[in-house]
């Protein structure tokens, strides 16, 4: 009995890091959103608005990672456990904009993905590059909605980690210890 309550004291003083991914991904989701839509229009000042965006997305990533360290971590937070907030926030921010992707794709610009299957298409065409049916297939099945939006998914969390490696390095900060400095 004794040592579930010291047990159950432990676990309760420990952050959970993925339900407070749950509850501060959301900003980051609606940013990320407006850039998918932003860039998929045809416009340079709307793709410079969804560079900022990007930019902005990383700025908010860090402040998010200092929030958490500062209000559920007492201040501390090992590089590893603000990889995976970091991580986590992005991946479930990505999911929202794989969602909006789906919409988008689906409702309101629904030649948007033939018209990028089109340009990748030109692209090897212009650099004599020769795609026989089974690739063009299935290159056709990766331009609908639902699969774009997973190969989307993949990509963002590949990027969530290429950010959360670098944005822990500055969230990260260890207690002192005063018995190692002498």
């Amino acid at each position: 009995m004794y040592f579930c309550a010291i047990k159950t004291k432990n676990t309760s003083m420990q952050p959970n890091i993925a339900k407070s991914a749950l509850r501060s991904f959301h900003f980051i989701g609606l940013l990320l959103s407006a850039k998918f839509i932003l860039s998929t229009q045809r416009y340079e000042i709307l793709a410079m608005i969804a560079v900022f965006i990007s930019v902005m997305v990383i700025f908010m990533l860090f402040r998010t990672g200092l929030h958490f360290r500062e209000t559920e971590c007492e201040g501390f937070i090992s590089y590893w456990k603000a990889f995976k907030y970091i991580f986590l926030i992005y991946l479930f921010a990505s999911v929202v904009m794989c969602i909006v992707m789906v919409i988008y794709t689906s409702f309101i610009d629904t030649q948007f993905l033939s018209y990028q299957l089109d340009s990748m298409l030109k692209v090897y065409e212009s650099i004599n590059y020769s795609i026989d049916d089974n690739t063009q297939k299935a290159m056709q099945i990766i331009y609908t909605p639902v699969p774009f939006a997973m190969l989307s998914i993949f990509a963002s969390a590949l990027g969530g980690a290429f950010w959360a490696l670098i944005l822990a390095f500055f969230v990260r900060k260890e207690p002192n210890n005063l018995f190692d400095q002498q």
